[in-house]
């Protein structure tokens, strides 16, 4: 039954469920030392990508951006103007949208800024704006300090 088979690929691609298990399983496993915030430990992609549907009823990209004014180099993450499932949509499934968003939350957790991006995240009024010239993302501020800068960006030259 070529039909079936096509059908039951097609809802394996994009369920969830197994990966979210096996993930569990494995946080599970690599946490054998007791963490001093719990709350830390608990927030990964998914939690990332739920607080992004939550706030703006999407899946929005975000991604890191290098802005350089008046010879300061800054990092902001910006909730960028494209969704899940879209054509322009940079990632080629929902799990390497995840993969993606496990990393943004890894590096905002390594500079201890991940409460304060959430924290902008809920509190912006902003919203993300496909189709506009330039097109319109949202910002959010990492306060870093030069030498993170450089570790994130790399040194200037």
């Amino acid at each position: 039954g070529g039909v079936n088979e096509s059908a039951e690929a097609d809802e394996s691609m994009w369920d969830a469920s197994g990966l979210a298990a096996e993930i569990d399983r494995r946080n599970k496993e690599e946490v054998e030392e007791p963490e001093p915030d719990e709350e830390e430990v608990e927030f990964d992609g998914y939690g990332l990508r739920d607080a992004i549907l939550n706030k703006f009823g999407v899946c929005w990209d975000i991604d890191f951006q290098r802005v350089e004014s008046y010879g300061f180099r800054k990092v902001y993450l910006n909730v960028l103007p494209f969704k899940l499932g879209s054509r322009r949509f940079r990632h080629a499934s929902e799990w390497d949208y995840l993969c993606h968003l496990q990393a943004i939350v890894e590096i905002l957790q390594k500079y201890d800024l991940l409460d304060s991006v959430l924290v902008q995240l809920e509190e912006t009024k902003k919203k993300p704006r496909p189709g506009t010239s330039p097109l319109v993302a949202v910002p959010l501020r990492l306060d870093l300090t030069e030498e993170q800068v450089d570790q994130i960006l790399g040194p200037t030259r």
